[in-house]
Order: structure tokens, then C-alpha cells, then sequence
């Protein structure tokens, strides 16, 4: 397996399922730019509250995850085809609400005052 990040768009929107062991979870496919190529598609899954994050998020979205990465195989199911590609075990994601959010928390905790001096110490040189 290959730790990776990945970032790139959902091409559809993700639904929260339940496993047998009662724990939740969601797939996801990921369209991933490489260079002036075609993207390349990019399925996964993702467990627990990082699940949860990305079902709220909707088609188009751009994403950032990290996880293990490791290659698939699987069969066209009309054509018998055998298709080869790339899966992730998504252990983090951060999106562009993640840090829209962050950014508002940072912003409300910052002083309302203009005049606030943050450094005021006496520094003797």
C-alpha cells in the first residue's frame, strides 16, 4: 500500500450506509487532474465521522484526502471486460468549506478592536 494525498472533484454525490458492525461509512469516486491528460477516476471509502463530512458535500465538490492507496481490478459486468485502476482507504479529508469555516473561527476570535496592539512587550536593545 502507498500512504497518499489526493486532491480532486466528486463526480457524484456520496450516500452514508450502515456496516454490519453498525458503523458508518460512504464510497466515492474521485475525478484527479494529471496534467494536460484526461483526469483519471479514483474510487474509495471512507469510515466514521470522515464519512459523514463527505456526504455533506455534493457533486462537483473539490476535496483533499489522505489514505492508503492501492491498485483495483474489477469486471465490466455487460462487457466482461477486466478494468484496472486506483482505491483509497480515506483515513482524512479537507475541502474548501473546512477552511472556509476555520477561517470564520479565526475571524471572530480576532480582537474587534482596530487600535489593539497585539505585541506591546518593552523590548530593551
Amino acid at each position: 500500500m502507498i500512504e497518499a494525498l489526493i486532491s480532486g472533484k466528486l463526480i457524484r454525490e456520496s450516500i452514508l450506509k450502515t456496516g454490519a458492525s453498525g458503523k458508518s461509512y460512504c464510497n466515492v469516486l474521485l475525478a484527479v487532474a494529471v496534467g494536460d491528460q484526461q483526469p483519471i477516476v479514483i474510487g474509495g471509502i471512507a469510515f466514521g465521522e470522515t464519512a459523514e463530512r463527505i456526504v455533506k458535500l455534493g457533486k462537483g465538490d473539490a476535496i483533499s484526502v489522505t489514505g492508503s492507496l492501492k491498485p483495483s481490478e474489477w469486471t465490466n459486468a455487460t462487457t466482461g471486460e477486466l478494468h484496472h485502476g486506483l482505491s483509497v482507504t480515506i483515513a482524512s479529508v479537507l475541502s474548501v468549506y473546512d477552511i472556509k469555516k476555520k477561517k470564520a473561527t479565526h475571524d471572530n476570535a480576532a480582537p474587534k478592536s482596530g487600535n489593539a496592539r497585539p505585541f506591546d512587550d518593552d523590548i530593551s536593545f
